[in-house]
């Protein structure tokens, strides 16, 4: 099912994903073309706009009063001209000279003559826009110069001066005007890359060649873009105002050249009504691909989770653990019927472990008793024989006469000694001195205190929990373990210190032992222990097994190694006590011949 559905899912998403992308490509080139053609029908019309206003100066320096120099009929017909009130913050007039002889919010005596513009006007007879610059009062300004011819003399006679502040805002009257969809605006640039209008007044005088649509304005191009600039996505349209290719003479000076208008409009405010719109296309896509991963997800529920509680509990098996069953409520047919046929399986291995356990107690039992034998003919016989042969050595050294037999003797009365010993100790290591009347705890409290006494290494013992009676033979297990373990950091650790700890939990009793040794590689399996030649660790594993336990040997080279035996707590490890031994029951009757041996 999930082959099924995932790639008709990924599908479902990666159409999606093209659409929205081609959708986005699509409304992006259609905003473009339509900014395009909006910034050059806007530049056409701001190229009119102050064509009209440069023909309003030019009417006001052609009319009669004007020419003839007549100040007072001039200052009446500056004050009386609406669009030029309108279109210019302030308008001027001069003499030949430069100075203002009468003026609509200007400062009258001021001497313009050695301005570039109003030389240039002077000197062409023609219609003069001068750069940015700041005039006397040091605001940022733009001036148009018309030229006045005398009517009586048909001279140069001064000029009609109509100027822009850039603060004011009279020259951005017709790029105000300019709608670009909703939130969208436009902004005027000089040929220097320097914003001569714009709406955020913090912006004008700004330097913005390095804006790519200024850059490419500069560069006499057309057009519009799309563009991330300082983390904003904005449609800029633009293009040069065309002033100087108007049929009208009045702007043909290449003063009117260079400017540029430019149109802005957030990527944002684009979208924003399709917005609630991909909203709903993008909840309509999730439904679509979660309805059918959530009907997948829901009835494959029902088939991989008793699968995999199945794999869980074969795991657990495979590792000993047979006290546990899947359930058989849930899931199809099939998988109820492979279900139960395991419990079966189970079931079945359980019992066949009691049995091996029952079997496996009984021939411990019969180890223990021929280890009892031995160590008694060990101790009776032999021992008794080397101690009379030691005796007999001294005799003879007593009676030898010559230095070198004496010294002879007394190695040989060494040897036997060391025999002894090794006899004597083997024998204690055959039968754990006392297991029966001491119990466990205390019986390990003296192999680690022998142990300690005749090895290089420290040893620490410690009994955690309440003590309580176990099966004789899981006891002499436990010991033989502890037993098992300090003889391999005998052999191998090197080491200077071992904890073995004892814990009776309620449900298990463990064996810890812990050593600060040279450690080693851990093997994961008890094959690979029989392969590297470890039998003593192997061995380790096989007793936890015996009882129905687990052991877990850690171990890194340089790190020590933790050995720790588990062994669960259930009727077969627990000493019969009210009830009568059964003679059908192995574990019964090793516990009892144990018990009359001791």
């Amino acid at each position: 099912m999930l082959i099924t559905v995932v790639p008709v899912a990924a599908l479902l998403i990666a159409l999606a994903a093209v659409g929205f992308f081609s959708f986005t490509q699509l409304t992006r080139t259609l905003v473009e073309q339509r900014d395009s053609e909006l910034v050059q029908l806007a530049a056409q019309q701001v190229a009119g706009y102050w064509a009209d206003s440069v023909y309003f100066l030019s009417s006001t320096a052609s009319s009669e009063p004007v020419r003839t120099g007549d100040l007072e009929r001039s200052q009446l017909l500056l004050w009386g001209s609406t669009p030029l009130a309108e279109r210019f913050d302030r308008v001027s007039i001069t003499d030949a000279l430069g100075t203002i002889t009468v003026t609509r919010g200007g400062e009258l005596g001021e001497n313009l003559g050695d301005q570039p513009y109003f030389e240039r006007a002077r000197r062409l007879r023609t219609v003069v826009r001068s750069d940015v610059h700041n005039d006397s009062s040091g605001r940022s300004v733009i001036v148009v110069a018309v030229p006045i011819f005398d009517a009586r003399r048909g001279g140069f006679a001064g000029c009609v001066l109509g100027t822009w502040d850039l603060e004011q805002g009279s020259l951005g009257q017709a790029l105000a005007q300019i709608r670009v969809g909703e939130h969208g605006f436009a902004y005027l640039v000089d040929s220097t890359g320097t914003i001569l209008y714009h709406p955020s007044r913090d912006l004008i005088r700004a330097d913005a060649r390095q804006h790519p649509a200024v850059a490419a304005l500069l560069n006499g191009e057309t057009g519009a873009q799309t563009i991330t600039f300082r983390d904003r996505t904005t449609v800029v349209g633009y293009a040069p105002i065309p002033l100087r290719e108007r049929a009208s003479s009045l702007v043909s000076d290449e003063t009117w050249g260079g400017w540029g208008l430019l149109t802005s409009e957030l990527w944002d405010d684009i979208i924003a009504p399709v917005r609630p719109k991909l909203i709903v296309m993008g909840l309509l896509l999730i439904l679509v691909v979660a309805l059918p991963l959530t009907i997948v997800a829901y009835n494959s529920r029902r088939i991989v989770a008793p699968l995999q509680s199945l794999v869980t509990q074969a795991e657990r098996v495979a590792s000993g653990e047979f006290d546990s069953q899947v359930s058989v409520n849930q899931g199809p047919q099939e998988v109820r019927e492979l279900e139960l046929a395991f419990n079966v399986m189970v079931d079945q291995l359980r019992k066949y472990r009691n049995d091996i356990q029952n079997y496996v107690v009984s021939i411990l039992t019969s180890q223990e008793e021929e280890r009892k034998r031995i160590a008694r003919e060990l101790h009776d016989e032999t021992a008794q024989a080397l101690v009379v042969l030691g005796r007999r050595i001294e005799m003879a050294e007593e009676i030898a006469h010559e230095p070198e037999l004496a010294a002879e003797l007394d190695s040989l009365r060494d040897m036997v000694d060391d025999t002894l010993h090794g006899v004597r100790r083997f024998t204690r290591d055959l039968r754990p001195p006392l297991l029966e009347e001491l119990g466990l705890p205390r019986t390990l409290e003296l192999l680690g205190y022998r142990t300690e006494r005749e090895e290089a290494f420290r040893v620490n013992l410690s009994i955690v929990g309440q003590p309580q009676q176990l099966l004789p033979e899981l006891e002499l297990g436990l010991y033989r373990l502890a037993q098992e373990g300090l003889s391999n950091v005998r052999r191998h650790a090197q080491a200077e210190q071992v904890d073995v700890r004892l814990i009776y939990n309620r449900d298990a009793v463990i064996l810890e032992i812990d050593d600060d040794g040279v450690g080693f590689d851990a093997s994961a399996s008890t094959s690979d222990l029989v392969r590297s030649g470890r039998l003593g660790l192997m061995g380790i594993h096989e007793r936890a097994r015996l009882f129905g336990g687990r052991a877990t040997i850690t171990s890194e080279p340089g790190k020590g190694t933790h050995i720790r035996v588990d062994i669960p707590i259930t009727a077969i490890v627990l000493p019969p006590e009210d009830h009568e031994v059964g003679a059908d029951d192995p574990a019964a009757i090793a516990a009892e011949g144990y018990h009359g041996e001791g």
